[in-house]
């Protein structure tokens, strides 16, 4: 075996030995450690700084939100909605669909709008559908109107958020026996059937 040979196996155990004793000692410490914050309260101690210095000195209520701030807010959320309807984004669909319910009275009136008035017809579809989920009766002249709208998605849309409102759509009655055997679309006449049979 040479000197060199040598001096790397020496080289070794040294460096394994050191490896093996920082282990010991963490261990020790470590279980040190534990104990020591074993028979601690939940919340003492040093809980570390704020991610804000001095957040809570002086801060008073949050300043309310302006019209003008919430109509912002509606116009950049439905443009992302529109969006994603566009680009098959499903999962941004999904959260603002959950948004849309979750706040009803910030987004009605854009979804509304974009039910009667976009021009992209899933556009319009899906904003039919996310406002019969919300089974708000002063809707009801709304969906009775987009009976007649020109694309079978949209239709559908409708006929099945009349059936959501119950008797609360008896009103629409006439236009949901009309669709139910006169529409051209199948689906459309299936989904007026299904709420006629919750009128």
């Amino acid at each position: 075996m040479s000197r060199g040979d040598k001096r790397w196996i020496v080289a070794g155990s040294l460096a394994a030995l050191a490896g093996g004793s920082w282990l010991a000692i963490h261990e020790r410490t470590g279980a040190r450690r534990h104990t020591a914050t074993a028979d601690r309260v939940p919340g003492d101690g040093f809980q570390g700084f704020s991610s804000r210095p001095f957040s809570g000195v002086g801060a008073g209520p949050a300043a309310p939100e302006t019209p003008e701030m919430i109509a912002h807010e509606v116009d950049g959320v439905m443009g992302r909605w529109r969006t994603a309807i566009l680009v098959k984004d499903a999962p941004t669909v999904v959260a603002l669909d959950l948004t849309f319910r979750q706040q009803p009275e910030r987004f009605t009136a854009a979804l509304e709008k974009s039910a009667e008035a976009e021009e992209n017809e899933r556009v319009r579809a899906f904003s039919t559908r996310v406002l019969g989920k919300l089974k708000n009766a002063a809707l009801a002249p709304l969906y009775r109107r987009l009976l007649s709208d020109k694309s079978p998605y949209v239709r559908q849309n409708a006929a099945w958020a009349l059936g959501e409102l119950g008797a609360a759509a008896a009103p629409a009655l006439a236009e949901l026996q009309t669709a139910s055997t006169k529409d051209p679309a199948n689906d459309v006449r299936a989904a007026a059937r299904d709420a006629l049979g919750k009128l």
